[in-house]
């Protein structure tokens, strides 16, 4: 094993440790950085000129072209709503008189209120009962008036592949916003685009700085490169002549097995 095959073992094993430990990753995403990983610093094809990391990354997850843009998709930095409003109580959240608990009938009037720092969102629903009504008129004022001055909302959800690695992140929501409807017409937040760069939110664990994944491993040696680009399928189908005609030549010498080949599927159209 070389020094450069050592450097990179230590360093997968540190961006393994870090991703299983960041617990606000989601599952996808987290197969996502962990097989970028793997492309870029163990897998034994990476010195392979023929085999683009995005290639191999599909091979890893055995997912097509779309599944990848899906993935990135999910990690595109935004504010999530449903994040923040998870949480609130269902029913009228106006307090009891007498007892100590909220009143809880079915909720007949709902609004939101926008935190002046954040730009987080909060839901309040009431019922009918005039106490409630009552109850509800200077939260309803304050609210109204929030949504006046509501900053931009600090991003919620995404933004852990920049985290990680160091590419044309922005580029790439982009394109992934075009494809695939849930992110459509996503724009890049003020903040950037990388979780740790945002603001801290009181009583949200905000992730921590890693050093970030920027080289590869090419013909033994470490060298700076830019990730390639998702293949489109034209390119996946020269790559396969290609090496349908390397393997013929070879097996006038000897024999050999012939790597697993997938055709182009409908899905890999998406590029």
């Amino acid at each position: 094993m070389t020094p450069d095959d050592r450097d990179a073992l230590v360093r997968y094993d540190q961006l393994a440790s870090r991703v299983y430990g960041e617990t606000r990753m989601p599952s996808g995403t987290r197969d996502l950085i962990l097989a970028l990983g793997w492309v870029t610093l163990r897998d034994p094809r990476r010195h392979d000129p023929t085999r683009s990391i995005w290639e191999r990354t599909r091979d890893v997850l055995n997912a097509d072209n779309k599944r990848i843009w899906q993935l990135i998709a999910e990690d595109a930095p935004r504010y999530d709503v449903r994040l923040t409003e998870a949480n609130t109580l269902s029913g009228c959240q106006a307090p009891m008189i007498r007892v100590d608990r909220l009143c809880g009938r079915s909720t007949m009037h709902g609004f939101s209120e926008f935190d002046p720092a954040t730009g987080w969102s909060r839901y309040w629903g009431f019922c009918n009962r005039p106490r409630c009504r009552e109850y509800a008129k200077p939260i309803w004022e304050r609210a109204r008036h929030s949504a006046t001055k509501r900053p931009e909302p600090i991003p919620n959800a995404g933004g852990l592949l920049p985290l990680f690695f160091t590419w044309g992140w922005e580029a790439k929501y982009l394109k992934a916003a075009e494809l695939i409807h849930t992110i459509h017409g996503w724009k890049p937040p003020s903040y950037g685009l990388s979780a740790d760069e945002w603001p801290e939110v009181p009583g949200q664990e905000k992730p921590k700085a890693f050093p970030k994944l920027r080289l590869i491993a090419s013909e033994g040696e470490i060298k700076a490169e830019r990730a390639p680009e998702l293949v489109t399928t034209s390119a996946r189908a020269k790559s396969f002549r290609s090496n349908l005609h390397a393997g013929q030549q070879r097996s006038k010498f000897s024999v050999v097995a012939m790597p697993r080949q997938t055709p182009p599927t409908e899905g890999d159209r998406v590029t």
